[in-house]
């Protein structure tokens, strides 16, 4: 599709939804009126019936009957108007990106880091960064394992290829995508509900797996019940009844300590749970052909029943907040052990998968976010993983600039030379194209398609240094901060540790003298490594090293154009010296210095 087909599509999506939603909010109102009638309609029949005449009340079991059905549909319902309101907001959301527009998403600024190898340099966490357009996850874990993707891409060829393989198929399913979304998007969860669960998954059972507790919590329930029915019969079983209910209490109090402690790690988890269920309802409800996603899928398979089970439970533990409803089962059914027992078996039986079955949504999300991408960008394309320490790229663009306003540029290092020197005029391009390379080289090694006609590469590391900060905190300067950068580049190579090198202006804390020594000198360190090298720099000199070392350096450029007293960049990539610098002319040109 192209961006005008995308953006018809979103819309016909935003429609469809909306007319839905409106649909859904009618029917609610409706059951809303209905229920109100029906409360009304049962409050005039019970006072006719006990004031007049006694048929009234036949009927009441009937509205009664009719009310609670009411509320389950009205329920049901309301959980599908707030699914459909994600909906909405998602193809809003998507409709903005397509025009540039991706402040309504999650920027990732906590995942910010200036002393990562490559992130802060390539602008992959923050406003209008690469995770801000791709991440599509919700949960907590489900964002943070997506900044960890792209902080860390995938290490091997075969997991890269699996991942292109689900991402390809799972990009056109645009239903399944934003179902799964929206769904995740109904989860209100807090930082420390998952570490909660983990915790509570390593207790052990106080109750569980001990004979005795066992036959109580069957006994003491069944023979307090037969006494109470009896009692109704005879009162003579009354002080029965009531020196169980006392007996069943001072048990209870034996163990309340150890219930109150279970309760605080599991409590107002229901929520939570069953928006995990649902999420894994949907996985398991679909049909894939890649292997990745099968193997997700066998992981959903019951999932979601044995986690909405587990819900369930949780919710059946709340109810012990209620003080008339304690009393009461408390009393009879040894109720908030019979819930710890229940939650301890399901525990027992689930636990070694539970972590398993919320990493599998979290995975999912993961892929749902680089299929989105994939689909917004259908003429991207899957890069070719190879073995050799070579890149090279046809009609290589930046992914997050618009096509109209991106410049593509043939691009290839290695099988040959390993280091290249890019020079240019101010605003002529360089950075950009090192970011270019840089950030189409993460989504290739995450499995994503690139913005390139054709990309191949190696699995590699990516290491830059182009916007090293000075640290107060650490007592460190901009140029001791760049050095240290540099010397733990060096470091990797000399422990042969193959390396994507993209350095822009180095050594920027230095005389000029200083640092054309200290530039030329670091390219040559770099040349007997397995590294592939590319230095952008305003310094001219460094090109004398495409003839000192033919075949290992090689000379590119950007170019400025100067017609007419304007100033122009076509941004396409040289081979050669640049020829053309514009720092004077723009000087001159706002006043700066004298024409």
């Amino acid at each position: 599709m192209s961006s005008n087909e995308l953006a018809a599509f979103y819309a016909k999506r935003k429609d469809a939804f909306s007319s839905q939603l409106a649909d859904t909010t009618s029917q609610i109102n409706v059951i809303s009126n209905i229920r109100l009638g029906i409360a009304i309609v049962f409050i005039l029949l019970l006072y006719y019936g006990l004031r007049y005449d006694s048929g009234f009340l036949i009927v009441l079991p009937a509205l009664v009957a009719l009310f609670v059905f009411l509320v389950r549909k009205h329920a049901v319902l309301f959980d599908l108007k707030v699914h459909q309101q994600n909906l909405v907001r998602i193809n809003e959301e998507e409709l903005n990106v397509l025009k540039g527009d991706t402040s309504q998403l999650d920027s990732g600024a906590g995942f910010v880091d200036p002393h990562h190898p490559y992130s802060h340099d390539l602008d992959i966490f923050g406003a209008g960064s690469l995770y801000q357009h791709l991440n599509r996850a919700n949960t907590i874990i489900g964002r943070k394992k997506f900044a960890d993707r792209l902080s860390s891409p995938l290490q091997s060829a075969d997991s890269i290829l699996s991942n292109q393989e689900a991402i390809r198929e799972m990009s056109s399913m645009a239903d399944f995508r934003q179902d799964f979304q929206a769904a995740g998007k109904e989860i209100d969860e807090k930082p420390q509900d998952r570490e909660q669960l983990v915790a509570w998954l390593k207790h052990a059972p106080f109750l569980y797996g001990k004979k005795s507790y066992k036959i109580i919590l069957v006994v003491v329930p069944v023979v307090t019940l037969v006494l109470l029915i009896a009692a109704f019969f005879d009162i003579r079983f009354r002080p029965f009844v009531i020196l169980m209910a006392i007996f069943q209490w001072g048990f209870l109090g034996l163990h309340v300590k150890k219930v109150n402690a279970f309760h605080d790690y599991i409590s107002r988890k229901k929520n939570i749970l069953q928006k995990y269920a649902q999420l894994l309802h949907y996985v398991q409800k679909e049909k894939f052909e890649s292997q990745l996603l099968k193997d997700h899928w066998e992981k959903a398979q019951h999932a979601h029943v044995k986690v909405r089970k587990l819900a369930s439970l949780v919710y059946a533990l709340d109810a012990r907040m209620n003080a008339m409803t304690s009393i009461f089962t408390n009393s009879l059914l040894l109720y908030d052990l019979q819930c710890i027992y229940r939650l301890e078996k399901w525990k027992e039986e689930n636990s070694h998968n539970l972590e398993m079955w919320l990493d599998t949504v979290s995975d999912i999300e993961v892929l749902n976010g680089f299929s989105t991408f994939h689909f917004n960008h259908q003429w991207f394309s899957f890069p070719q993983i190879h073995d050799q320490l070579s890149i090279s790229a046809k009609e290589l663009g930046h992914p997050l600039i618009k096509p109209e306003e991106c410049v593509a540029n043939d691009f290839s290092i290695g099988n040959g030379p390993t280091v290249l020197i890019v020079t240019g005029a101010n605003m002529a391009g360089k950075s950009t194209f090192l970011r270019t390379i840089g950030i189409n080289l993460i989504l290739a090694l995450n499995g994503a398609s690139v913005s390139a006609k054709r990309f191949a590469c190696p699995v590699i590391n990516l290491r830059t240094g182009m916007r090293t900060a000075d640290s107060l905190k650490d007592h460190q300067s901009y140029f001791y901060a760049e050095l240290d950068r540099l010397k733990g580049i060096m470091d990797e190579l000399r422990r042969d540790v193959p390396l994507l090198i993209l350095l822009d202006e180095i050594l920027k804390g230095t005389n000029s003298t200083d640092k054309q020594a200290g530039s030329i000198a670091l390219v040559k360190q770099l040349l007997p490594h397995p590294c592939l090298a590319i230095i952008a720099t305003h310094d001219l000199a460094l090109g004398n090293l495409e003839t000192e070392y033919p075949g290992k350096v090689k000379n590119y450029c950007f170019e400025a154009n100067i017609e007419n007293d304007q100033l122009s960049f076509d941004y396409k990539l040289k081979q050669g010296l640049a020829t053309k610098m514009n720092a004077t002319f723009l000087m001159k040109k706002m006043g700066i210095i004298p024409s």
